[in-house]
C-alpha cells in the first residue's frame, strides 16, 4: 500500500507540473538567498574577527585599580573615619602596574593563559623631512609581544629581532610608512606632548590587513617608549594570549578578582562591532525566513487547489480501501518532495553563487583589507537551509492534507460535496 501511495503522490505532482515547478522555484530561491546572503555577511564578519583575534590580545589588563584608595583623612589619621570630601585634588602619582614582572609570571601560570607581555601605550608625532604624522605609539619587548600578538607574521620588510637588538629601532604600520614615505633604514624623529624627542631608525614595516591599525600604529622598544612618554620604568598594560579565545570574558573576570586591576576581553573591546553583527544576522534571518515562508504559501495554495480539484478522486480512493492516514501521507509526501527538490536545487545554486562571488575582484579598505569579495561558505548554513525548507514544505502541506483526509466518500459520491 505504501508504494501505491507514493506512486499516486508522484502522479499527482506530475499532473500539475507547472504549478509544482513554481512551488519548487519558490523554495529554491529561498534557500539560495539564505546561503548567498549568509555567505556575504559572514565573509566580512569572519575576516574581521580572524584579523582582530590575530592582531589583538585576547585579554588586556590596564593600570586602573578597581579597589579605590582610602581617603586622605583616613590615611592621615591611620584609622577608619567617616568623612565627606567635597573635592580632592588629583594625585600626581603616575598610574602603573605594580611589580609587572611578577604579575606576568603569575599570569602565565593561570589555567588557560598561553603568554603574557607588558607594554606602554601613548601618542606621538613622527617627523620625516617636511612630513609629520600623529601615531599610536606602543612600547614593547618584541620577543615577548610576538608570543601574544604575532607581529612577526605581518612583517613586509625588515626583522622583528632588530627592534630588540637596536637601541633606536621603530616598526611602522604599512599605512604609516606609505604616508610618511619611509622605508627600512630611514631615520625619523619622534616627539611627544612631554617635549621628549628621539631619533629612531626604521627596522621594519608590518601589515595586519586592518587599516585602522596599519594607518596609525608603530612599535618601539619599551625603554624608548617610556622615555618618550615621560614614564620611566612604567608598564601601563599587560596583554594576554589564551589557549581558547572564547574564554576571554571568564579569564578577564578572574584576573580582576586576583589582581585588582581592570581587565578587558577582546569581546568587550569590540562589543560595538559584535552587537552590529548580531543585529545584521537577525535581520538576515527575518528576511530569508520571510522568503521561505512565501515559498511555503506557494506550496499551501497549490496543495489546497489539488484537494479541491481531486475531491472526487480522493473519495474513490477512500471507497476502494485507502484510509485517512493514507490520504494524509499522500499530500504530506507531495509537500515534502516539492520542498526536497527545492532545497537541493537551492543549496547547489547557493554554493555555486558563493563560489562565484568569492572570485570577484573588489577593493575593500575599511575595517578590513581585501582584494576580493569577502565570502564565507559555512557548511552549517546548508543544514539549516535544508531543515527549514523541509519544515516549511511539510507544514504548508499539513492543512490541505488534513482537509483531504476528512473527505467522506459517501457524501461525495452522492453529490452532496464537490
Amino acid at each position: 500500500m505504501r508504494r501505491v501511495v507514493f506512486f499516486i503522490a508522484l502522479r499527482q505532482l506530475w499532473d500539475r507540473k507547472l504549478l509544482n515547478a513554481i512551488a519548487v522555484l519558490g523554495v529554491t530561491l529561498g534557500v539560495l538567498t539564505l546561503i548567498a546572503i549568509n555567505g556575504i555577511m559572514q565573509g566580512f564578519q569572519q575576516k574581521f574577527l580572524a584579523n582582530i583575534i590575530k592582531v589583538s590580545p585576547h585579554v588586556t589588563i590596564f593600570d586602573k585599580e578597581l579597589r579605590p584608595a582610602p581617603s586622605l583623612l583616613s590615611r592621615f589619621l591611620r584609622e577608619h573615619v567617616v568623612a565627606e570630601v567635597a573635592h580632592e585634588a588629583p594625585s600626581d602619582r603616575q598610574l602603573r602596574l605594580r611589580r609587572p614582572e611578577e604579575m606576568i609570571a603569575a599570569l602565565e601560570r593561570l589555567d588557560g593563559v598561553r603568554a603574557a607581555a607588558g607594554s606602554v601605550v601613548g601618542s606621538a608625532v613622527l617627523s620625516f623631512g617636511p612630513k609629520q604624522l600623529p601615531v599610536d605609539l606602543r612600547g614593547i619587548v618584541a620577543h615577548r609581544q610576538d608570543r601574544v600578538t604575532p607581529i612577526g607574521q605581518f612583517l613586509k620588510e625588515g626583522s622583528l629581532r632588530e627592534l630588540d637588538a637596536s637601541p633606536d629601532g621603530i616598526l611602522l604600520g604599512s599605512g604609516v610608512a606609505s604616508r610618511m614615505g619611509a622605508k627600512t633604514g630611514d631615520a625619523l624623529i619622534a616627539g611627544t606632548a612631554t617635549g621628549q624627542r628621539l631619533v629612531l631608525h626604521v627596522v621594519g614595516v608590518f601589515e595586519a590587513e586592518i587599516p585602522p591599525v596599519d594607518n596609525s600604529r608603530v612599535y618601539v622598544s619599551l625603554r624608548n617608549a617610556q622615555s618618550l612618554l615621560g614614564k620611566p620604568d612604567v608598564v601601563g598594560r599587560i596583554d594576554l594570549k589564551l589557549t581558547d579565545e572564547q574564554r576571554a570574558p571568564e579569564v578577564a573576570e578572574q584576573v580582576e578578582r586576583l589582581f585588582g586591576y581592570d581587565a578587558e576581553s577582546w569581546q568587550e573591546t569590540n562589543a560595538n562591532f559584535l552587537s552590529l553583527f548580531t543585529m545584521q544576522n537577525s535581520i538576515i534571518g527575518f528576511v530569508v525566513g520571510a522568503i521561505l515562508m512565501v515559498g511555503g504559501f506557494g506550496i499551501l495554495a497549490i496543495q489546497i487547489m489539488i484537494v479541491l480539484q481531486k475531491t472526487r478522486d480522493i473519495a474513490i480512493l477512500r471507497s476502494v480501501g485507502f484510509t485517512r492516514r493514507d490520504i494524509l501521507t499522500m499530500f504530506l509526501l507531495q509537500g515534502a518532495i516539492v520542498a526536497l527538490v527545492g532545497a537541493v536545487l537551492g543549496e547547489v545554486g547557493g554554493h555555486l553563487l558563493v563560489g562565484f562571488l568569492g572570485t570577484l575582484k573588489t577593493k575593500t579598505d575599511g575595517l578590513v583589507k581585501s582584494d576580493t569579495f569577502l565570502v564565507y561558505d559555512d557548511p552549517q548554513i546548508y543544514v539549516w537551509g535544508f531543515a527549514f525548507a523541509m519544515l516549511t514544505g511539510i507544514f504548508a502541506s499539513l492543512l490541505p492534507a488534513l482537509r483531504g483526509s476528512r473527505v467522506e466518500p459517501v457524501d461525495v459520491l452522492r453529490g452532496q460535496i464537490g
